[in-house]
């Protein structure tokens, strides 16, 4: 099970360079946008000075594995050299085959989205599997374990140093805003992947016909229920909370349901990510391990 595992590590890590570089060099490179980290200072030397990118990517990330690999598990480091030499060679395909895409002129915004997307995609998926690409991933993930800062946050940052550091070497101002909009848009991407895809709604429902309400939860939307002890800050009065879990499709049913049971009663509707248990992934869960 764990060399499955393993394998489904690998496969998702290459899976995700290939977006990355497909990314890079199809929308990034023909539009002259920048990007951050240190896929972001390759595009600098290509500009500047026509170094490969899948070279310079490799050799800008020698020392930044040196100092990983002193926080890192041999696991992880691993992966991480994995990654790394994957994105050199996807970056080094690419750029070998050319665009495959059509020129798509001056649509700058169009470019922009491309890569916002596939980039964000790409290390997203990268990430979810535990791997990184180096660079500053690298540093995202150390602030993450040292620190507890989120990983998307210190990508945002290094990465919009970087593309601020590009306006004075090859990005024209216009690009440089087109090329933050692309970061944003990345980020943006990465962080479903932290958060997750399967999205639940909390309900917590505070009424004195708690009884009626969770019965009919349980029996007409095959929800489970909790109840919890609670106390008005005002008028100290104990009630029951009825906290639950549903998803999209029952937010319609619950609302018309505890209306009609109780019309006075207050209802707080709000999203959680990444639902686990029993109704949402818990057969899929026990299916992976």
């Amino acid at each position: 099970m764990n060399d499955m595992k393993l394998f489904k590590q690998l496969f998702f890590i290459a899976v995700g360079t290939i977006i990355v570089g497909f990314g890079t060099i199809n929308f990034a490179v023909p539009a002259g946008l920048a990007s951050g980290g240190v896929t972001g200072a390759t595009l600098i030397l290509f500009h500047q000075f026509g170094i490969a990118t899948g070279l310079s990517n490799l050799l800008i990330n020698i020392p930044l594995l040196l100092i990983y690999y002193r926080f890192s598990g041999k696991r992880v480091f691993l992966l991480t050299i994995y990654g790394i030499f994957a994105l050199s060679a996807s970056l080094s395909f690419f750029e070998f085959l050319g665009p495959l895409l059509p020129d798509l002129g001056d649509d700058i915004m169009l470019s922009a989205i491309g890569f916002g997307i596939s980039s964000g995609i790409g290390f997203g998926l990268i990430i979810q599997k535990e791997g990184t690409t180096g660079g500053a991933i690298i540093v995202a993930k150390l602030l993450k374990d040292l620190y507890n800062v989120p990983i998307t946050k210190s990508f945002l940052v290094f990465d919009a140093v970087v593309i601020i550091a590009s306006l004075f070497m090859f990005v024209e101002p216009r690009d440089g805003i087109y090329s933050l909009i692309a970061l944003y848009i990345a980020v943006m991407a990465m962080q479903k992947f932290q958060e997750g895809f399967i999205v639940g709604y909390k309900v917590m429902i505070f009424s004195d016909h708690y009884e009626k309400i969770s019965e009919y939860i349980q029996t007409t939307l095959n929800r489970g229920v909790t109840l919890m002890h609670g106390t008005g800050g005002y008028s100290k009065t104990e009630k029951q909370v009825i906290l639950t879990i549903i998803d999209r499709k029952q937010i319609m049913s619950l609302k018309k349901g505890v209306n009609e049971i109780d019309p006075n009663s207050f209802v707080s509707i709000s999203h959680t990510y990444e639902t686990l248990g029993e109704g949402f992934t818990f057969e899929r869960n026990v299916k992976e391990n």
